[in-house]
Formats: structure tokens, C-alpha cells, sequence
């Protein structure tokens, strides 16, 4: 018997028992679908963030000191970043870098913030994007005045609308209480998703956030962005030799230049890990319908003795006999996967539609070629895997043996 042959008895065998045939590629359907819809979702969002990011991280450069090597004079100022601007090359942009929490109310709402604080080239380096209104200006900046940037998310809750800029509200930071006037509402960083908790995002002067809560002059690190990404590593390294002539610490590796791209690389690998690892445990449930497929096949087997007796007896020889029935474990099992592969795809689609909507952006399914293949592949080697056992059972039935089963 032919490999034609045994794919049309595996085919006639399969459609004889619809329902238990389904029940048996329902494990294998859930494993291909599940898997599908991870690894689609997973890595159209790990693209869609990973191109955000490089969008900023080729060009930008975090400076940071060293607390265990720093001293009390060795700390950024805002003279340094003016310094920077002016002797460094390729500088497009500059920024303190600077958050802490703090809480915002008006009327009788209250909620937790987390409040930025940098200069006015913070719009761009942490690429904000206004939905009205405006930023705060360089006026702003160097002036400190009392003003702040809301989040779409806070101004929805807080007010009803977006259309805020003018109004005040309290802002409660360092534990000292300012009232900023409104200058506009940028998108939320977390898109339209919200749960109840969660911080709203502001973003002020720092130095409105330094006379607030009466802090002297001391920055931690900084943003700096060069014009062109070839040179941000040796416009790092320019920054960090004005700081240590500045503050006569060379010698001392106080200041730390780092490019976000490396960042980059450890959040996609972070993302990597936890796809693999979800994706793994939905593809447990793909041993749990190969042993599905086990558990029918030899089900096939008892009721199907007389039969193998049968062509046993008129010469068909043992390997024949196996083949047949791994062929046809194999086939229920490349069904399941088509169909899991099917409802995978169309799985992933309906997912990213769903987040795209929520971060108010285009999120789209990476489904490739080498999925397909995975999928398609996978579950026919789990048929051929689960199915050995029932057909070496089959093979080596006794025919007389065989043709006595009732």
C-alpha cells in the first residue's frame, strides 16, 4: 500500500467519526492558536515599542553620575548644561532628568502623579505629543514659573475635557502644596488604558519643582540628544570631558555616559524572555492533545484488530501496518494545526485591534512565514511523536490472534 493509500484510509477514518475526530484536534487547535496569537501580538507590540524607542534611543545619550564615586561638588548644575550647549558639538537637545511622585487635586478629586521635571527640549527628547494647548517654554524653564503640562488621562478625570489650558489645580510635592497654571494636555503615556490608581503623568520646569519644594541646585543626570545618531557616542564622551574639567574630577569616573540603544537591547531581550516563556506554557497545551491523539489512536487499534488481522493475513507486511496509522495520527494532528493556525491568526488580528484601540495607535499581528511552518510542523510532529506507540502496537498484532477479536 502506497503513501496515497494510506492518506485516503487516514481521511476516510477521520471523517467515519467527525465528533470524536474534533474532540481529538481540540488540544492540538488550542496549543496552534494559542501559541500563534502570543507570538503574533508579542512581537508586533515588542516592534511597535522597540521602533518607538529607537526613534529616540539612536541619537540620545543619558549622563548620569556615579553616587559611589561622587562627591557633593561633583553634582550637574544648570551652568553645566549651558556650558554643554555651548562648547560640545552635534547637541540638539538637552535636558535634566528628573521625576518623583506626588499627588494632584481639584475640587474634591484626588489622585497620585508621578511629575517630570526637565527643561523645555523635554518635549522632545521624551517625545511628547500635545493634544492642546502647549509646553512649557524656555522662558518658562528659565524664569520658573508655576506652570505644569497634564496628561490627557488626568485631565479626562480630573476636568471632562482637554480643552484645560489656563486653569489651576493643587499639586501636592516634596510635601509642599502648589497651585501651577494649566498650559496644556499631552497623550497619556500609557495611551487611553487606565485603571483605577494609576498615576497621572505631569510634566514641569524643574526649576518651578526645585523652588517648590525648596531644593538646592543638584542634578543627578541628564538627557542629551546629538543632530545625528553617528555621533552620539562621541558626543557623550565630549559631555562627560566638560563635566570633569568643569568640576575637576577627571581621572575620578565620576560621570557615566550611556546611549539608550543599549537599553534598548536589555528591553528586548527582557521582552524576548517573557514571550518565550508564555509561549511556552500555552504550548503545554499542546502535549495535552498529543496525548489526546495517543489516547484515540489506541482506541483505533482495539476496534480496528479484526481489520489488522484481516490485511495481516493477506500478506501486508508489518511496517505497512505501522505506517498506516502513524499517517493517520499525523493528518488528524496537521488538521488540528491548519485550523489552530487558522484561528491563531485571526485571534492575533482581533488582539492587536483591541490594544491598538486602547493605545489610540496602529499595533499590527508579526505573523511570518517561519510561524506558519512552526505551527504547521509542530503539530505534525506531535501526531507522528504520540502516534508511535499505537502503531508499533498495531504492527505487532498476532493475525490469528487478530482475526479471533470480536
Amino acid at each position: 500500500m502506497n503513501i496515497i493509500d494510506n492518506i485516503k484510509m487516514a481521511m476516510f477514518s477521520i471523517r467515519s467519526n467527525k465528533m470524536r475526530s474534533f474532540l481529538t484536534m481540540l488540544g492540538i487547535i488550542i496549543g496552534i492558536s494559542s501559541v500563534i496569537i502570543i507570538l503574533g501580538v508579542g512581537g508586533g507590540a515588542k516592534a511597535y515599542l522597540m521602533g518607538s524607542m529607537e526613534q529616540m534611543g539612536s541619537s540620545t545619550v543619558t549622563i548620569s553620575v556615579q553616587d559611589k564615586n561622587a562627591t557633593e561638588s561633583d553634582y550637574i548644575n544648570f551652568e553645566d548644561i549651558e556650558a554643554i550647549k555651548q562648547k560640545v558639538d552635534h547637541v540638539k537637545y538637552i535636558s535634566p532628568d528628573w521625576n518623583t511622585y506626588g499627588s494632584v487635586s481639584f475640587k474634591t478629586k484626588t489622585n497620585d502623579a508621578v511629575i517630570y521635571g526637565g527643561s523645555d527640549d523635554m518635549i522632545y527628547l521624551a517625545r511628547t505629543e500635545m493634544i492642546s494647548g502647549r509646553f512649557f517654554s524656555e522662558e518658562d524653564y528659565l524664569s520658573a514659573r508655576n506652570v505644569v503640562v497634564i496628561d490627557e488621562m488626568a485631565a479626562m478625570k480630573l476636568f471632562g475635557n482637554t480643552n484645560v489650558a489656563g486653569m489651576t489645580l493643587d499639586i501636592n510635592i516634596f510635601g509642599e502644596r502648589a497651585r501651577p497654571k494649566i498650559l496644556g494636555v499631552a497623550k497619556s503615556q500609557s495611551g487611553g488604558f487606565y485603571m483605577e490608581g494609576m498615576p497621572y503623568f505631569f510634566y514641569m520646569p524643574i526649576t518651578t519643582m526645585m523652588n517648590i519644594g525648596g531644593i538646592d541646585e543638584k542634578l543627578y543626570s541628564m538627557y542629551v540628544m546629538a543632530d545625528d545618531p553617528a555621533f552620539a557616542e562621541s558626543m557623550g564622551n565630549s559631555v562627560k570631558n566638560v563635566l570633569e574639567s568643569r568640576h575637576s574630577n577627571r581621572g575620578r569616573d565620576v560621570y557615566k555616559a550611556e546611549s539608550l540603544m543599549g537599553q534598548i537591547d536589555m528591553v528586548n531581550n527582557m521582552l524576548n524572555i517573557i514571550t518565550g516563556f508564555i509561549g511556552a506554557v500555552a504550548a503545554i497545551s499542546l502535549l495535552v492533545g498529543g496525548i489526546g491523539v495517543m489516547n484515540i489512536m489506541l482506541v483505533a487499534v482495539t476496534e480496528r484488530t479484526r481489520e489488522i488481522g484481516i490485511r495481516k493475513s493477506l500478506g501486508a507486511k508489518t511496517g505497512s501496518i505501522m505506517f498506516q496509522f502513524l499517517t493517520e495520527s499525523a493528518i488528524l494532528s496537521l488538521i488540528g494545526g491548519a485550523i489552530g493556525l487558522t484561528l491563531g491568526i485571526l485571534g492575533a488580528h482581533g488582539v492587536s485591534s483591541i490594544v491598538s484601540s486602547i493605545a489610540k495607535d496602529t499595533i499590527r499581528p508579526d505573523i511570518t512565514m517561519w510561524h506558519v511552518a512552526l505551527a504547521l510542523g509542530f503539530s505534525c510532529s506531535v501526531g507522528i511523536f504520540f502516534g508511535i506507540y499505537p502503531a508499533k502496537k498495531a504492527a505487532k498484532l498476532n493475525p490469528i490472534e487478530a482475526l479471533r477479536h470480536e
